[in-house]
């Protein structure tokens, strides 16, 4: 959809909708929109014509500078809107409530390591534990169809702590050193994939209008976790001992969630506000994420250091602290959708990343270190089908471009018909074409503004479309029809009869009720005729027919045709 004005090359209407959305789906604050109109500017249009007109609306004294409102003591005395957290007791409790968690949950983290060793286990669970009425919580407050990513984390929850109880249970009473290798891992496995899983509907929810970021932040992603893996996690583990089909699924684990945390990353990054549950949200797939690297690198007397229980502490306290945000409800909103310009710098980086696999498996080749065939066979098969996508995408991207800037030079964006650009193009091709009995017809609209002020623009617009329709369902072929700017249309025909066809179809037009915004209404029609002449210009036929109009406005009578020929 185009999203520019032609005339003025300001954003249009449709580009301003869109972004009041999106403004009351951000957070603190609420936009202010000023609605202007500009008094006198008819009778200018009038009296000096549409150039003008297209003059003045075109001069540049608009220099605002976008500013966000309202202020707090502005909010906190008439703001009653539930997205503006902080403002309302029930935000403001909630906002101490999540800074109580925070400092709790960042304190037990902090310390974990000054407790006595047997004792652990408690500052462990106070933190992994307090993340699940987080997380009911968040499914209280957010909305009916922004549950599903607080559901999973929930789940994701639950299994986690079943599998750390299982854990601590082996090893405070079971009298194991480690509760590695039990029943505990299936659970926390299952944690991990259901926390993946949430992140990923996260990521196709709020990151559907920036699919070609995102790619790109994945291929980075998994590139660089394949040198991590290559570079560090594969001699550490292969010194430690650690089975093959362990660190194959090690590997697998690193690969999925590196390419989510580099789409949640991006979604991150491109934030038109603060979102801060999202950004927390990643922080705790990150800290996931950086407890697989370390829990596989780092063991104390064959174990896995205890150290390591540090990082994941760190992945609940952000997953908690995003579940009681005051924002919540915001998190699967979509976002914004940034240009998606696959520059020179860009395209070179992502083909770097690509051969990275490749280049990493060669050189180890070359200086005779064993070579990751996993590695090699995955990267591949994961990021060349992203690659694909990507180029498939950037060319349905253009070619959708070039037809919205073909329809956006010829026309109208709210009635679908021929604009003026394509209208004089038409006269003009119509002119030089030498044939005789062209005939251009100036429609205006009387009543038209009334309607407009008294049931709103959406009214208005409602009765331009319902004029365009019934003007363009009348025409032969090869006539047309254009709506010439604001209430105004021109009609372009040829031939013995064509004039007087047209104009009684417009009587009818004006004879007849019409819809606008539910209510029936009733308009007038002031058309002024020209006939093209020998030598004529495309300026000359258009004014005497413009002329013809405003001499027809003279007479002009709602529910009736006024006519005056040039």
């Amino acid at each position: 959809m185009a999203t520019t004005d032609p005339l003025t090359g300001l954003p249009n209407r449709a580009a301003c909708v869109d972004r009041i959305e999106a403004e009351l789906r951000s957070g603190p604050d609420a936009p202010a929109v000023l609605y202007g109109d500009l008094d006198g500017f008819q009778p200018v249009n009038d009296r000096l014509g549409h150039a003008a007109g297209d003059d003045l609306l075109t001069v540049p004294t608009w220099p605002c500078t976008p500013r966000r409102g309202p202020s707090r003591s502005a909010c906190s005395a008439s703001c009653r809107h539930k997205s503006h957290f902080g403002c309302g007791a029930a935000d403001r409790r909630s906002v101490a409530l999540l800074r109580v968690y925070a400092v709790l949950a960042g304190t037990l983290t902090a310390t974990y390591l000054v407790w006595p060793f047997d004792l652990r286990g408690w500052p462990f669970l106070v933190v992994t534990l307090s993340v699940l009425p987080a997380m009911v919580m968040s499914l209280r407050r957010a909305p009916r169809g922004a549950r599903k990513v607080w559901w999973l984390q929930l789940a994701s929850s639950v299994s986690y702590n079943v599998g750390n109880l299982i854990w601590i249970w082996l090893v405070t009473w079971g009298g194991r050193e480690s509760g590695d290798g039990s029943a505990a891992d299936v659970f926390l496995t299952a944690g991990g994939v259901l926390m993946l899983v949430s992140a990923l509907v996260l990521v196709a929810q709020r990151g559907r209008g920036d699919v070609g970021g995102i790619i790109d932040a994945v291929i980075t992603a998994v590139a660089l976790s394949g040198l991590l893996w290559d570079a560090v996690m594969l001699p550490g583990m292969t010194d430690h001992g650690i089975a093959t089909g362990q660190q194959v699924g090690t590997f697998l684990n690193l690969f999925v969630m590196a390419g989510t945390l580099g789409a949640m990353v991006r979604i991150s990054a491109v934030a038109d506000r603060r979102m801060a549950p999202v950004r927390l949200l990643t922080a705790g797939v990150f800290f996931a994420m950086l407890g697989t690297v370390s829990g596989a690198l780092a063991f104390d007397g064959g174990i896995r250091a205890d150290w390591t229980n540090n990082v994941y502490m760190a992945a609940y306290a952000a997953l908690g602290c995003a579940a009681l945000h005051p924002a919540v409800s915001e998190v699967i909103s979509r976002g914004p959708k940034p240009v998606d310009d696959l520059s020179r710098g860009r395209l070179t980086l992502l083909a770097f990343m690509l051969a990275l696999g490749p280049i990493i498996g060669g050189g180890r080749a070359i200086i005779g270190l064993p070579t990751d065939g996993v590695l090699i066979a995955l990267s591949s098969a994961g990021l060349i089908p992203l690659v694909m996508v990507r180029i498939a995408r950037l060319s349905t991207a253009r070619r959708e471009a070039e037809r919205a800037l073909r329809r956006l030079a010829t026309s109208d964006p709210l009635t679908g018909l021929p604009n003026r650009a394509a209208c004089v193009d038409r006269i003009d091709q119509e002119l030089r074409s030498g044939e005789d009995g062209l005939a251009v017809l100036f429609c205006d609209l009387d009543g038209f503004k009334p309607v407009n002020d008294r049931l709103g623009h959406a009214a208005g617009d409602d009765l331009l479309i319902a004029v365009a329709e019934h003007l363009h369902a009348g025409l032969r072929g090869v006539d047309l029809v254009s709506r010439f700017g604001g209430d105004e249309f021109v009609v372009v025909c040829r031939g013995p009869g064509a004039v007087e066809a047209i104009t009684d179809r417009i009587r009818d037009l004006a004879a007849r009720e019409l819809t606008a915004a539910g209510e029936q209404v009733r308009i007038g029609v002031s058309v002024g005729v020209a006939q093209a002449l020998p030598g004529d210009g495309t300026d000359d036929v258009l004014t005497r027919a413009d002329l013809a109009m405003y001499r027809a406005k003279k007479s002009k009578t709602i529910g009736a045709l006024s006519l005056v020929t040039a």
